[in-house]
């Protein structure tokens, strides 16, 4: 958060350093800022990626500088995939309200954004496996569906829909005659 934060501040520094600056030396700034901030972040996925174990605080301050890389450039092209990552980044971390809300926040803010589909479904999934609020993920998915009928977690989707009309003992079931048929498919080969 820290990397972040002093970035920013060297970014206003920078431009108000310039005072009388053209406005491409501004952008130009700017620019070497979101350059250095993109590198920072690169820098902090590495190092968690590197580390022997699970590393809980690490991880929080990583999900931090994704939220402040995105509130500080939100129109960089990769503010929504910093948001993106901070909300799987919250799912991984157990802080579900938290991960839709981050949906909440990009799907709204980057509807044109290539993957703003998979937010959504991402969204669904937090909101049936993190909240278990199963009303609230079945509309989710189908409002998912609705919008975005060919991408390739509509199938996903609509299962995720059958399976929650299922009680735990018939999704046992239909899961061992799954589970039936693929052995004996394996066994006439």
């Amino acid at each position: 958060m820290k990397l972040v934060q002093n970035t920013c501040a060297a970014a206003c520094l920078a431009l108000v350093a310039c005072g009388g600056a053209t406005k491409e030396d501004k952008c130009l700034a700017i620019d070497a800022l979101i350059t250095e901030a993109r590198s920072r972040v690169g820098a902090m996925e590495d190092s968690l990626s590197d580390a022997a174990s699970f590393d809980r605080r690490r991880l929080m301050a990583l999900r931090d500088v994704y939220v402040a890389y995105a509130d500080r450039f939100p129109q960089d092209s990769l503010a929504p995939d910093m948001l993106r990552k901070a909300a799987a980044t919250s799912g991984d971390l157990n802080e579900h309200e938290k991960a839709v809300g981050l949906y909440d926040r990009l799907i709204e803010n980057y509807p044109q954004w290539p993957r703003t589909a998979d937010a959504m479904y991402f969204r669904a999934f937090e909101i049936e496996n993190g909240l278990g609020k199963k009303g609230e993920a079945k509309a989710a998915y189908e409002d998912f569906m609705k919008k975005y009928p060919e991408n390739q977690f509509a199938d996903d989707a609509a299962k995720m829909i059958e399976y929650m009309s299922l009680t735990d003992a018939e999704l046992i079931e239909r899961f061992q005659k799954m589970n039936e048929g693929t052995e004996e498919g394996s066994a006439g080969q």
